[in-house]
């Protein structure tokens, strides 16, 4: 593996960027499917994508740069000349904003929520295989068959990127009929949430390169965090729409 695709001249394209691409074309491809079904119309469907991209592009961005803070004070350029995204921030960014562009719209926002709901998946999917071909957030020293050899590691890791490639594959399909078929407001949104966030806090237990804070890493207490929101979320939600 390696995190350059090609190159075209002095310009080198990175698989991470490439894959970034797939996933914010997957997006609007779901996007306007759901939106279709649903009755939203194509002007709305533009401004509130183009506004959600934005936002989780600048809010993944931010997520990284605020937990390794002291990294770039001392090395401003690298906010921006520097690759990697946070998933968390880019979720919280985009579902601030979304307060507001949905609003405008005149839209429901749990409804519009339950058409990201399979997004968040296939992002997960394309952005680790992203991390797996940089060589980064791999788990811990393994004999396992398929442990994979990174070129700056003494030896064969555990894949957590494929692990949870692999995972978010699975909560795909769940993801679709969800969004397809909601029983009420939110319902997609909410499974998905859970979903995800249970699989993150069990694998960044074994990720490398993440500080403790008491027995967790900090990605650990956010998915535990979005657990018991996202439990009594549904719950609410449920009540009200029987």
């Amino acid at each position: 593996m390696h995190p350059i695709a090609f190159s075209i001249g002095s310009i080198d394209i990175h698989w991470y960027g490439i894959l970034m691409a797939c996933t914010l074309v997957s997006a609007y491809l779901i996007a306007s499917h759901f939106c279709k079904r649903k009755g939203i119309s194509q002007e709305s469907l533009d401004k509130l994508f183009f506004s959600t991209a934005v936002a989780a592009i600048v809010g993944g961005r931010l997520g990284v740069v605020v937990v390794n803070l002291d990294y770039y004070i001392a090395n401003p350029w690298d906010i921006v000349g520097r690759g990697g995204m946070a998933s968390h921030g880019a979720i919280a960014a985009a579902m601030l904003l979304g307060i507001f562009t949905v609003r405008r719209e005149k839209l429901s926002y749990w409804e519009i929520a339950d058409v990201a709901a399979p997004i968040i998946p296939v992002a997960h999917i394309f952005i680790r295989t992203g991390n797996f071909l940089n060589g980064e957030l791999y788990g811990p020293p393994t004999d396992l068959p398929w442990g994979v050899q990174f070129p700056h590691l003494p030896g064969p890791v555990h894949p957590v990127q494929l692990y949870e490639a692999a995972a978010s594959l699975i909560i795909l399909p769940f993801a679709w009929q969800w969004a397809k078929n909601p029983r009420y407001p939110g319902y997609a949104f909410w499974r998905v949430m859970l979903a995800q966030s249970i699989v993150r806090f069990f694998l960044d237990s074994i990720r490398q390169h993440s500080e403790l804070i008491g027995p967790f890493v900090l990605t650990q207490i956010i998915a535990l965090g979005i657990c018991i929101i996202a439990i009594p979320a549904m719950v609410i939600l449920s009540r009200r729409h029987t």
